[in-house]
């Protein structure tokens, strides 16, 4: 079921945890500070000189940094990347999780867009992940029956974008998506291609209904957030160099940029 939030903004102030199993083990957790806008009602982020929507203020949301990177309307994206999936449903609400820009500041390693149907159902997920080198990869996230997406529901797609410079472009990824009236938890595994599980990652945390109480948290956290995100995965990649790993220089990129979820994976 989509959240009670879905035709309204919400925040959510939770967790990144990522994890890695091999070569080497490694863990971290660091703060996020994130919005759920309805693109029915995107006006409702932009209020005043402290939250703008396409314009410059404290917080902001350029729709330059998600999707059609502006060059359409977010909603006429979303329908095109579900149709090159050769999904067929009526398209009702789509929320787009993602951080907000900081003063100009946007530090994006990976958005979602929920795409529900007319009976707010959970149908499709829009994975977009940008990695440090400028480059973007979708993957789309659905169930092969094109039933909705419910917890526990296990989605897999073969990893085709470079990420990490201490993993190969190969293996699968496994998504879970767990969505209720008041959180946002959202699991994805690496495995590779014999099917041994080399990372997790999980973000997680509650949502909170648009307020200038919660706007006022937003306001306190996202500096920190910003600033310390980015810092915290440039120092854990010093840490693994420093413990020797294979540094993989980043390949070709795969056109299109876009990865449908398989009904292949990994004999685990």
């Amino acid at each position: 079921m989509s959240l009670n939030l879905s035709n309204n903004l919400g925040f959510v102030f939770g967790r990144v945890w990522h994890a890695r199993y091999r070569p080497v083990l490694n863990s971290f957790r660091y703060p996020v500070t994130y919005f759920l806008l309805p693109l029915s009602k995107v006006e409702q982020f932009n209020k005043g000189l402290l939250f703008g929507l396409n314009r410059p203020a404290l917080l902001s949301v350029y729709f330059k940094d998600y999707g059609p990177r502006g060059s359409q309307s977010c909603k006429d994206w979303v329908t095109k990347q579900l149709s090159r999936a050769g999904l067929d449903f009526s398209l009702g609400e789509v929320q787009l999780l993602a951080m907000p820009r900081f003063l100009g500041y946007v530090f994006n390693p990976v958005c979602f867009w929920f795409c529900y149907d007319l009976e707010n159902e959970l149908k499709a997920v829009v994975t977009e992940v940008n990695n440090t080198f400028g480059q973007t990869h979708i993957y789309l996230c659905h169930n092969d029956d094109g039933s909705s997406i419910t917890e526990g529901a296990e989605i897999w797609a073969h990893k085709e974008f470079h990420v990490s410079p201490f993993f190969r472009r190969e293996g699968m990824y496994k998504f879970n998506f767990n969505i209720n009236d008041s959180r946002v938890n959202i699991a994805i595994d690496y495995l590779s291609k014999e099917g041994d599980k080399l990372l997790s990652t999980q973000l997680s945390g509650p949502v909170y209904a648009d307020s200038w109480r919660v706007r006022a948290k937003s306001l306190v956290y996202a500096p920190t957030v910003s600033l310390f995100s980015s810092m915290q995965i440039g120092w854990q990649a010093l840490k693994l160099k420093a413990k020797k790993l294979p540094w993989i220089d980043k390949p070709l990129a795969i056109e299109p940029s876009f990865t449908p979820s398989s009904s292949d994976k990994p004999n685990t």
